[in-house]
């Protein structure tokens, strides 16, 4: 039996989680931030807040690994309110002070008019010892507008973390030159048949069918088999089990 949260999906029995291309059609971008996460479930732990929350597909992974958790959104979410606890901008945050021991923050810095600020509140809201886990965009399509106004280097996500005081144990990348192709050839793809929809009036659009988004997810999936068989090679040939270091601060870019 699969449980399903959003675009993500869990099968108990295979221990096994997928992205559901029912529900979205950015599977190297949400497949390359779930592995990141699982490799942090280490630090999911205690009182967690989920900044912009959206559908909370990731409540399917910390969900029982913390004692409580919040999620917050706001109003004009594309994502919608509804599994969100708490409605509020990411830059002024209705708690007290070292509430959380666990901030999860994806994707949604570079939505946000004043990411300083929202570093701030991330560091007032931590407990001493506690983690935030952090993914952005790098290159990548312009998206829920209009409210997209940044994006960061790994340089410059770090500088914003050392400004709020947080140390950074670690960073990543996510993705390599050929995700980042196969992203943008996937907005490409979209944004083309947003042209044939709108010229030739097609109701319901033609993404909406579930041939059509198959065939569309095809390069990414060939993509994502390709790199864990590489890292199974890799892993076998330098006898190597994949570790983790500590981190409070995982940077992803596309």
């Amino acid at each position: 039996m699969r449980i399903q949260q959003g675009f993500l999906t869990y099968n108990p029995t295979l221990d096994r989680y997928e992205i559901d291309y029912q529900q979205t059609l950015g599977i190297i971008a949400n497949e390359l931030l779930l592995q990141l996460l699982l490799k942090s479930r280490k630090y999911l732990k205690g009182r967690l807040l989920d900044l912009g929350c959206g559908h909370r597909p990731y409540a399917l992974i910390y969900d029982s690994l913390v004692d409580m958790s919040i999620g917050t959104e706001v109003t004009f979410s594309p994502h919608g309110t509804h599994a969100a606890d708490v409605i509020c901008f990411a830059e002024y945050l209705p708690f007290r002070h070292q509430q959380f021991d666990t901030i999860l923050c994806t994707e949604v810095l570079e939505h946000t008019t004043n990411p300083f600020q929202v570093m701030r509140e991330i560091e007032r809201l931590l407990k001493p010892g506690g983690h935030l886990i952090i993914s952005v965009p790098f290159i990548y399509p312009i998206h829920e507008l209009p409210h997209d106004y940044w994006r960061f280097t790994i340089y410059g996500i770090s500088m914003l973390c050392r400004n709020a005081g947080l140390e950074i144990l670690h960073t990543y990348t996510k993705g390599d030159l050929v995700a980042t192709i196969l992203v943008l050839g996937h907005q490409i793809a979209m944004r083309t048949l947003g042209f044939v929809n709108h010229i030739l009036q097609i109701d319901p659009p033609l993404f909406s069918y579930s041939k059509v988004r198959w065939l569309i997810c095809q390069p990414q999936w060939w993509y994502l088999k390709a790199s864990r068989w590489l890292q199974q090679r890799l892993s076998t040939i330098t006898n190597n089990t994949d570790v983790v270091a500590d981190y409070s601060i995982s940077y992803s870019s596309q």
